[in-house]
């Protein structure tokens, strides 16, 4: 459990290690590679955000929202509570109930628990999506719910779409400068993953981010090792070492 005043990210471990927990409000970085835990970690961040009875919202740009579901079936996660804005443009056969808010160009706003099982469809001719896009959209639902949480699993792929998007290296800065700075007016506290950042290279969401949690996955043999480090967090003492992290049947534990 967070401290008062913190955010709980839903892992104690990991509160610990923020000194109580995230401070609200703010927007975070999650990074690692492919399969270190960032989506996990971010479902997790969600789920203690419902448990809370606070508005919760899941972009989804990676995986599909029924992939998402699956991919944690094991662990007896209720995410059905979980609003969740599919922001790729293969979005389809999610179903369609009376009390479920449609996000024009972006397809639909659903609940987890509304889901059909029938994933993405191929794009159609003219159904591009642009970090731009999402951002607006973004702005549109948040501008009716007051969500105290939000994930945006990933950035990497959002920056993805920006290059096919427009050329101009320039635009998609201020692009992920808007979205950033429109989540901390929001007073939203949200966890956006990425790929492993370079810090020598100062980019929109290095500045911008209040902080980064850096998960790390390597094989020893045939044993997967992870670990998990606060690389940055603005505005509070941390912990600044790494710390093994697990991931099993009973979730994710920081030692």
């Amino acid at each position: 459990m967070a401290d008062q005043g913190r955010v709980s990210t839903g892992v104690p471990g990991l509160d610990r290690m923020l000194g109580g927990g995230l401070l609200p409000g703010r927007p975070y970085m999650v990074t690692g590679e492919t399969g270190s835990g960032k989506t996990l970690l971010g479902l997790r961040f969600l789920i203690e955000g419902i448990q809370n009875g606070e508005e919760v919202l899941m972009v989804a740009v990676d995986e599909p929202p029924t992939e998402i579901m699956e991919n944690v079936r094991s662990f007896g996660w209720d995410l059905s509570a979980i609003r969740t804005l599919d922001a790729n443009p293969g979005t389809h056969g999610l179903r369609r109930l009376a009390d479920v808010q449609e996000i024009r160009s972006l397809h639909d706003l659903k609940s987890m628990g509304t889901l059909g099982a029938e994933g993405r469809r191929a794009p159609d001719a003219g159904d591009e999506i642009s970090l731009q896009s999402v951002y607006l959209k973004l702005r549109q639902q948040m501008s009716g719910v007051s969500y105290t949480r939000l994930v945006v699993d990933s950035l990497t792929s959002l920056r993805k779409f920006a290059l096919k998007s427009s050329s101009d290296p320039q635009a998609e800065r201020t692009e992920i400068q808007s979205l950033f700075r429109f989540l901390s007016e929001r007073g939203v506290t949200a966890l956006l993953t990425s790929a492993p950042m370079n810090a020598r290279v100062m980019t929109p969401e290095i500045m911008l981010s209040r902080g980064e949690i850096l998960l790390t996955r390597k094989w020893i043999g045939d044993k997967s090792v992870r670990q998990i480090k606060v690389v940055r967090f603005r505005g509070s003492a941390h912990d600044l070492e790494r710390r093994p992290m697990t991931i099993t049947l009973a979730g994710i534990q920081v030692a």
